[in-house]
């Protein structure tokens, strides 16, 4: 049974409509739950759900950064687990990891996209810390490449923006729902393109 939110402490209340939210997503999609049905589920007025996330892409927005959180320890194990691995083999993992990572929560993120102005995203994404930390993962690959001269002369930072820039939630949606690709063709298709002719 649900504790009285006048009894749950601000912290463990947020972690309880996260948590509820999170569930309801995965059981009926983003777009079908609505905020009367997470406050609901919750335990909570709508007037308390409203005080902490005003909209639906707030409460998405929370959620993608308690993932991202998740997503960035993977990738630490991943790294420090595949540290035989050559460093071609190490950026299509990481590639591969960051490509189904955003093909996973593309429902969030279109619904971020929708209560949010496109350009205050774009500009904050490029200093925010999902964006900050997948620079500094790419360009230290690319730096490790360039030590070990296993590819020709590229600046390891443009070429860390880039493929970040590439796969971009925008793409990955339409490759996946407008052009039909599958999550592992998009992942192949860009090791293919972008990462193969480096190392050769």
């Amino acid at each position: 049974m649900t504790a009285p939110e006048n009894a749950r402490s601000k912290q463990a209340l947020s972690k309880a409509i996260l948590h509820t939210a999170n569930h309801l997503f995965a059981e009926h999609g983003v777009e079908s739950v609505s905020m009367h049905q997470i406050a609901k589920s919750a335990g909570i007025g709508q007037g308390t759900l409203y005080r902490r996330y005003s909209n639906k892409g707030d409460l998405c927005m929370e959620l993608m950064k308690d993932n991202f959180d998740t997503f960035i320890a993977e990738i630490g194990q991943y790294l420090e687990s595949a540290a035989q691995l050559t460093v071609h083999e190490r950026l299509c993992g990481v590639m591969r990891r960051i490509i189904a990572f955003l093909e996973k929560k593309l429902p969030w993120i279109g619904v971020m996209q929708s209560f949010n102005k496109v350009e205050e995203q774009k500009s904050d994404f490029f200093q925010s810390p999902p964006y900050l930390y997948l620079h500094g993962v790419l360009s230290e690959l690319f730096i490790e490449a360039l030590e070990k001269k296993e590819v020709n002369h590229i600046d390891p930072y443009y070429a860390a923006h880039s493929f970040i820039s590439i796969q971009s939630p925008h793409t990955i949606k339409q490759l996946r729902v407008v052009m039909g690709y599958s999550c592992e063709e998009i992942q192949d298709r860009f090791c293919l393109t972008f990462i193969d002719p480096l190392f050769r």
